[in-house]
Formats: C-alpha cells, sequence, structure tokens
C-alpha cells in the first residue's frame, strides 16, 4: 500500500477508535481474514494491509466481549463517566496501534507518520466524546445516554468500514470528526471553568462573610423569656 492510502486509513480508523476501539480492532480483523484474495484489486490491496495480528482469533475473540461489554456499559448514566477517566486516554492508543500496523508494510517512517496520524485522530475524537458523556450524565433520564451511545455507535460503524472500504471518504469523515470533537472539547471546557468559577465565587463570598462573624466581638445576648421567668420567681419583690 502506498504512504497516502495507509495515511487516510489511519485518520479514518484513528476517528473511529476514538469513539469505539475495540469494535474497530475487531471490524479491521474480520474485514482482513473475511475478504478473499479474489476481490476486486483496490478492495484486496486495502485487505492485505489490514495487521495479520488483528486477524488472530484470540484477538477478535477478545475485541468481541470488550465491544459488547463498552458498547453496554457506555449506555449506563454514571458508570459511563467512570469508565470514561481511564477510556479516554486509552482510545489513543489503540488508534496509534492500529496506525501503526497500517503503514508497517510500507516503511519504517510510514509506520510511525501513520502512528502518529492513529493516535492524534482518536485522542481529539475521544476528547469530544468523553465531554459529550459528561454533559449528558447532567440529564437523570436515561434515554439521552442510549441515543448519545447509539449515535457514537453508528459513527464508529461507518468510519471504520470506510476506512476499509473507501480511504479518501474515510479520512474526510474522520478530519470532521476532529473538528467536531476539538470543538465539544473545548465547549465542555469553557462551561467548566465557568461554573468552577461561579462555585468558587460563592464558596469564597461564604467564607469571607463566616470570617467576618468569627472576627466580631461577642456581645451581650439578652435573656431568654425563660431565664426571665426564673429571675422573677426567685425575687419577686423585683416583680413591683
Amino acid at each position: 500500500m502506498d504512504p497516502l492510502t495507509a495515511s487516510l486509513m489511519a485518520i479514518g480508523s484513528g476517528s473511529a477508535a476514538g469513539l469505539r476501539p475495540y469494535f474497530t480492532v475487531l471490524a479491521l480483523g474480520l474485514a482482513g481474514l473475511l475478504i478473499p484474495d479474489t476481490a476486486p484489486d483496490w478492495l484486496a490491496t486495502t485487505a492485505n494491509q489490514i495487521p495479520q495480528s488483528l486477524s488472530n482469533p484470540w484477538v477478535l475473540g477478545i475485541c468481541a466481549v470488550l465491544a459488547i461489554g463498552e458498547a453496554g456499559l457506555d449506555k449506563i448514566p454514571f458508570l459511563n463517566l467512570s469508565m470514561e477517566t481511564v477510556s479516554v486516554w486509552l482510545r489513543p492508543i489503540f488508534g496509534a496501534l492500529v496506525g501503526v500496523g497500517l503503514g508497517a508494510n510500507s516503511s519504517v517512517e510510514v509506520a510511525v507518520l501513520t502512528g502518529l496520524l492513529g493516535g492524534g485522530s482518536a485522542l481529539s475524537v475521544s476528547l469530544g466524546k468523553s465531554s459529550v458523556t459528561a454533559a449528558s450524565n447532567v440529564v437523570l433520564e436515561p434515554l439521552t445516554q442510549w441515543v448519545r451511545s447509539l449515535i457514537e455507535d453508528f459513527g464508529a460503524l461507518v468510519l471504520v468500514f470506510a476506512a476499509v472500504l473507501l480511504p479518501v471518504l474515510a479520512a474526510l469523515l474522520g478530519i470532521l470528526a476532529i473538528v467536531i470533537g476539538f470543538l465539544l472539547y473545548r465547549m465542555f471546557r469553557r462551561v467548566y471553568r465557568s461554573l468552577k468559577q461561579s462555585f468558587g465565587n460563592v464558596a469564597q463570598g461564604r467564607q469571607t462573610a463566616r470570617n467576618v462573624r468569627e472576627a466580631q466581638p461577642e456581645t451581650v445576648q439578652s435573656p431568654t423569656a425563660m431565664q426571665t421567668l426564673r429571675q422573677l420567681a426567685a425575687h419577686p419583690e423585683n416583680a413591683d
């Protein structure tokens, strides 16, 4: 495969890995295993560049289980947010590894380039996905989680199959996903900082008011009604 095609596939598959890394590896492995050598030249050539390690039955089996588990847990509110703390950085690693494998048949330089393209694409999309996941958890009803997760499932499906069938289209869609992911991440960070500053100002105001109250000298408290009654009962002549 020429370096250009390998780079296009790395962008498409890396963007898919930013959404669903295990599904991306599973789909590429199945494509490399099932597409016959008698397929049209453009398809057979693309399939032959998929790393053989991805077509290993053990790799396919493990990724199938992990892909199903990830897609299922991603639809459960708050649990998906806990997963994001690790997955947000794990997805770029998968994208980089897939990219290195796609460019390994060309040269070391191409493998490094495709690895950077795959990892960078996955990172931007992964940050955007994590931002949307965090924002969607603000809504308590579960339908929002299902809709968001299903859109990500479909997006990963389109990207990874386009990477095999139409690398140019996959790269264009991947670039679009990268831009969207970056914009979503920036928007989320802006909102997060604004909320953090607002809550910080409120907390600071409360602390300042508390400090002012503590700094004020204690005044003599007026007697309560019960204390007054007790004093009158002990000294009835004071009531006159």
